[in-house]
């Protein structure tokens, strides 16, 4: 456990790393973006003919998102952690090994159920995130509570709809998808160098 000093100044250490890291992170979120786009389309296009390949590609996406949480997670200073990036990285990580593996019979209820909590505690995360840096008064801090309320409205949307096919969950994977793709080029957009 590291111990609060009053005399170390937290906030610049947040901005130092963060301009550090902010080209890096912004190239990031634009591949990731491009390929969850690609895939939410390609799922979205091609329901039935190709299901198998779409699927395990949406898998992919999904599990490259959570391994993207925990990169995200371990780069954040300590005192900037969020808890709720890791759960949500887990939770990625796990419906996409879901995907990868069960029959999409078995799993329709299941997965949709998850991809809602998942986007529940993706954008109390953003959200959450956003406050605390509004707090420090870091500026830009629109485009991530705008992911976050878009992946809350998403969640709700998932929960009240009745899903009860195979080719419904391969439209939900695919507004999963672009959104969340959407949500992350709104996020690499918004990256600024911070100036105090």
């Amino acid at each position: 456990m590291r111990w609060f000093d009053s005399d170390f100044d937290y906030v610049q250490e947040l901005i130092d790393t963060w301009n550090r890291r902010r080209k890096k992170m912004r190239t990031a979120y634009f591949i990731m973006a491009a390929v969850l786009l690609i895939a939410g389309v390609l799922t979205a296009v091609f329901p039935v003919g190709i299901f198998a390949v779409i699927q395990y590609f949406a898998a992919l996406a999904v599990i490259i998102i959570g391994i993207c949480h925990f990169a995200a997670f371990a780069s954040m200073t300590y005192y900037f952690k969020d808890y709720m990036l890791l759960l949500s990285g887990i939770l990625s990580v796990l419906i996409g090994v879901m995907l990868f593996v069960m029959p999409v019979t078995l799993t329709v209820q299941v997965i949709t159920f998850m991809l809602a909590f998942l986007l529940i505690f993706s954008g109390a995360e953003k959200l959450s995130m956003a406050s605390r840096l509004r707090y420090f008064r870091i500026p830009h801090t629109g485009s991530l509570t705008f992911s976050g309320i878009l992946n809350i409205i998403l969640a709700v949307i998932f929960l009240l709809l009745p899903f009860v096919s195979a080719l419904a969950l391969n439209y939900i994977l695919a507004a999963y998808l672009l959104l969340t793709g959407a949500a992350l080029l709104v996020e690499a957009i918004g990256m600024h160098k911070i100036e105090r």
